[in-house]
């Protein structure tokens, strides 16, 4: 715990006189000066020299030759990310300790239908996981909270031969995830013999009725031993708990159950919508869950420091700066359009700041003066400018465009250093309750599935 606490605080002193820049609204990039005001002077000075085009090679590239001090941020930015901190175990790597503790390694199934190629990715691997750790636990059922359409269930009940309820606050995901099951037990036998190196127990009849689904909204006080007692007309004995991407405060708010609740033996968590997460110290309260607790910080550790994050800081870290520069990927253009279109807000409209959602475009729009008008449209706004005014306006800073671009990159680069703060507290929070067998686990490659860290503890 020492070492975590050590690893906490350095990212603190390094992340804390960067959350201004985190938490900028790329909408106001323009209006309020960005660049001069956010950017660190020395990244300042390195990027004028060698022009945004070039400082977007550079990242892209990895080649900071031309740009000493971005590559001191770029260094320490990923100094700080969970894979680079020594406190993250590997798949293989977990699996190791699962096989000290006596676990037999589960057979694998990569299902290709009726998901996305990145759902099948995740559900292969953590089905895998979560059947490992319910062999080495002894769980007799698993909880899959937040089960959406059940593709992580299905293969855990259908493959793996566990009983799991599966619980989901829409009616809508549990009548999916139900017909979707029984879709693909029909199936089953064939999917199966089509896999490569996949033995069946030829014994075992293949059902859905190992897989129960239930629509009921997740709190900390909600009794799963009830609901499977109930669902499945047995009583159980040890339950596991499982969560494929727990949005907002439902993954911490699994945490709470698994550790306030002596039947309750193992979780295996990846959350996701950092954004949705209530803060205890922050300014906005809105997503604070209906038993009065907060998504962050868990740990008093943190608490006892008060730390907050701020919403903004907390949506870029679900962005992937692995993907980004993976793909060599520049937003779209609309993240360009929309603080130009802010500028025309400021002033032509006298509309307040909370009445400017504009959201997403669905189709791409032509050129600016196409989005300022459907964009005024959302907004339920006359056309008060004339298309040569909108010409005009874009002609004067599309030079910028890059640099916009520039700093956008820039920002994300505070991204899994975000997260890795939001996850460690969550470990912390574990280990400070005594649970030992706690971890953090890359299950997924984070260029296939951002969301990619699994917090999994054993009691």
């Amino acid at each position: 715990m020492k070492i975590l606490k050590e690893q906490i605080t350095s990212i603190l002193d390094y992340l804390q006189p960067l959350l201004p820049l985190a938490n900028f609204h790329m909408v106001d990039y323009f209006t309020k000066n960005a660049f001069e005001q956010y950017v660190p002077d020395r990244i300042k000075e390195d990027v004028l020299k060698v022009g945004f085009k070039e400082g977007i090679n550079c990242i892209f590239e990895n080649d900071y030759k031309k740009m000493k001090n971005l590559k001191i941020y770029s260094q320490k930015s990923k100094k700080f990310t969970l894979k680079n901190l020594n406190i993250c175990l590997k798949t293989d790597d977990f699996q190791e300790k699962l096989a000290s503790l006596g676990c037999s390694e589960p057979l694998r199934l990569k299902l290709n239908i009726f998901m996305t190629s990145k759902k099948s990715h995740e559900v292969d691997i953590l089905s895998y996981v979560a059947a490992a750790i319910h062999n080495v636990s002894g769980t007799t059922h698993l909880v899959d909270i937040g089960d959406g359409k059940g593709y992580l269930s299905s293969i855990l009940a259908l493959h793996h031969k566990i009983p799991v309820l599966g619980v989901d606050a829409s009616e809508v995901n549990t009548s999916s995830a139900v017909s979707r099951v029984k879709k693909l037990s029909r199936v089953w036998k064939s999917v199966v013999s089509s896999s490569n190196n996949i033995q069946t127990e030829k014994n075992i009849p293949v059902s859905a009725n190992l897989y129960k689904q239930v629509t009921q909204y997740i709190t900390s006080d909600t009794d799963f031993l009830d609901l499977i007692s109930n669902v499945f007309l047995e009583k159980p004995a040890d339950l596991g708990l499982v969560g494929l991407h727990t949005c907002g405060n439902l993954a911490p708010t699994s945490l709470q159950i698994f550790s306030s609740n002596q039947n309750i033996k193992t979780i295996c968590n990846i959350g996701c919508c950092y954004h949705l997460l209530s803060e205890e110290f922050g300014t906005q309260q809105y997503f604070r869950n209906t038993n009065g607790d907060y998504g962050f910080p868990m740990s008093n550790f943190l608490k006892d420091q008060n730390i907050t994050i701020g919403r903004a800081g907390r949506m870029i870290a679900a962005q992937s700066m692995e993907r980004i520069l993976d793909k060599r990927e520049l937003p779209n253009e609309s993240i360009f359009y929309r603080a130009l279109f802010e500028i025309i807000l400021e002033k032509y409209y006298d509309l307040p700041s909370d009445k400017r959602q504009v959201g997403k475009m669905r189709k791409k729009c032509v050129n600016f003066v196409d989005y300022t008008k459907k964009a005024l449209k959302r907004l339920n706004l006359p056309l008060n400018l004339t298309n040569s005014q909108l010409e005009n306006l874009f002609e004067e800073y599309k030079e910028r465009q890059y640099e916009i671009y520039f700093f956008y990159l820039l920002r994300n680069m505070l991204a899994p250093i975000i997260e890795s703060l939001i996850l460690l507290d969550r470990l912390l929070y574990l280990q400070e309750l005594g649970f030992e067998n706690s971890y953090i686990v890359q299950v997924f490659d984070p260029i296939v599935s951002p969301r990619c860290y699994g917090l999994i503890a054993i009691k």
